[in-house]
C-alpha cells in the first residue's frame, strides 16, 4: 500500500520545504520592520562637536559704545555670553563653550544620551552635531564670521548639521574655489546641501537667552529627525 501513497508524501514534503523557504525569505524583513518599531530615539547616542567660530587679535572696541552692554546692566536684561571688552579670542571660546553646555543640558533634560566630542576620536554609532558661525559679505557670499574683524553687519548666521555616524561621513563645507581675502571676515564657503542643516540668526554679541532658544530649537529638530527617520538609527 506504500507505494500507492507515495505521490502524496512526496507532494506534502515539497510543501514543507516550499514553506520553509519561503518564511526563510521573508522573516529578514519582518525582523527588520519589528527592529525600527521597537526603535528608541533616546537610545542614540548624540555628541556635539564645538561650533566653528573664528577670532582675529584685534582688541575690541570700547565697551562703552556697545548697546548691548549698557543694557546688560539693566534690571532684566538678559546677561551677554561675553564682555564686549574680552579679547576676540576670548569672546570666541566663551560662545563655543557655552553653546555647546547648553546643547549638552537641553539634550539631557530631553532624556537623550549625550558628550563632547573631544579629538578627532570618530564613533561609528550615533549622531555628530556640527556648526560654524557664518556672515554674509557685501557680494551676500557666506564666510566664516570672525569676531573682532569689524565686519559691518550686527548679526550673525550659526548653520548647524546633523550627521549619521553609522555612515561615510559628510563635510559641514568646502572652501569655496575662489577666495577674495578681507581681512573683516573668514573665508568663502560652500555649504553641504546633502545633509540636514539648519540655519540660526543671533547677534554678534548673544545673551544667554538667545543661546539657550536657539539650542532648544536644535534639539527639538533632532528629535525630529530621529522620529522621521527610525531606520537609519535602529541598526
Amino acid at each position: 500500500m506504500f507505494p500507492r501513497f507515495a505521490p502524496l508524501l512526496l507532494l506534502c514534503a515539497l510543501i514543507l520545504v516550499c514553506g520553509g523557504l519561503l518564511a526563510g525569505a521573508f522573516w529578514p524583513v519582518r525582523a527588520s520592520q519589528q527592529s525600527a518599531q521597537d526603535f528608541s530615539a533616546f537610545s542614540v547616542p548624540i555628541y556635539i562637536s564645538d561650533f566653528e567660530l573664528f577670532s582675529s587679535a584685534t582688541a575690541p572696541p570700547n565697551s562703552g559704545d556697545s548697546d548691548l552692554s549698557k543694557k546688560s546692566g539693566e534690571k532684566g536684561t538678559p546677561p551677554p555670553v561675553f564682555n564686549a571688552t574680552d579679547a576676540p579670542s576670548t569672546q570666541a571660546r566663551r560662545l563655543m563653550d557655552y553653546f555647546t553646555n547648553a546643547l549638552l543640558d537641553n539634550l539631557k533634560k530631553s532624556g537623550y544620551t549625550a558628550a563632547r566630542r573631544r579629538g578627532n576620536a570618530q564613533p561609528d554609532k550615533g549622531i555628530l552635531i556640527s556648526g560654524v558661525f557664518a556672515e554674509p559679505d557685501a557680494k551676500n557670499r557666506i564666510r566664516r564670521a570672525m569676531l573682532g574683524g569689524g565686519a559691518p553687519g550686527t548679526t550673525m548666521l550659526l548653520y548647524v548639521g546633523t550627521f549619521n555616524l553609522a555612515r561615510p561621513s559628510e563635510p559641514l563645507y568646502l572652501p569655496a574655489t575662489e577666495q577674495n581675502p578681507d581681512s573683516r571676515y573668514g573665508p568663502i564657503i560652500s555649504l553641504n546641501n546633502y545633509i540636514p542643516m539648519a540655519r540660526f540668526e543671533l547677534s554678534k554679541n548673544p545673551t544667554e537667552k538667545e543661546v539657550q532658544e536657539i539650542s532648544v530649537q536644535i534639539v527639538h529638530n533632532i528629535s525630529n529627525l530621529l522620529q522621521a527617520n527610525p531606520a537609519a538609527f535602529a541598526e
